[in-house]
């Protein structure tokens, strides 16, 4: 696999493929430099009223590098965890892209298997359901009784799926989503 490369305009590492910067939009076929623009405010939904509060935490799975590594360009990192609240109806899944206004409630940067706009979860009432957006590799949901392994699944892009508490939505190289409930 070919090395990344720095874009003149801002520095950031680029695929060798890539047509456009990531975060500044640099065209690398043409040679521009991006049209400064003025920021505009990430457009976020309302949160909803609800008896049940949903967190997501972000883990490292070395099991899901094990069997997906081949999506990324870079070794896994270390262990590490965060944890996000799901408190608007809708919460994206996927990694920021300044050039295209991408801001993801759930950004997964670091994981380049990840799509710009990978899946998104979505809160009704008390239910949780996670959506794949017709990502480049997939959705995949696994129960808190089990684990993923060769025969696991993608989810059908555009169908929602149900979640329980403790149940892992895997995406990209090495990320471990597991979906929390309590009451709120």
């Amino acid at each position: 696999m070919a090395a990344p490369v720095n874009c003149p305009h801002c520095n950031e590492l680029n695929p060798v493929d890539a047509l456009f910067c990531e975060v500044c939009g640099y065209d690398f076929t043409t040679g521009q430099a991006p049209e400064p623009t003025l920021a505009t405010p990430p457009v976020t939904a309302a949160p909803i009223e609800s008896a049940v509060g949903w967190i997501v935490v972000i883990e490292v799975d070395q099991q899901w590098y094990a069997l997906k590594g081949t999506l990324a360009d870079q070794p896994c990192p270390q262990a590490s965890s965060s944890t996000v609240p799901l408190s608007n109806h809708t919460a994206l899944i996927g990694r920021s892209s300044a050039s295209h206004g991408l801001r993801p409630e759930v950004a997964l940067d670091a994981d380049t298997g990840v799509s710009r706009r990978h899946a998104q979860f979505v809160r009704d009432g008390d239910s949780l359901t996670v959506v794949d957006l017709s990502s480049t590799n997939g959705t995949y949901v696994v129960s808190a009784d089990t684990g993923p392994n060769d025969g696991t699944l993608a989810q059908v892009p555009g169908v929602p799926t149900e979640l329980r508490d403790g149940d892992r939505v895997y995406v990209g190289a090495w990320t471990r989503l597991t979906v929390r409930s309590s009451p709120a």
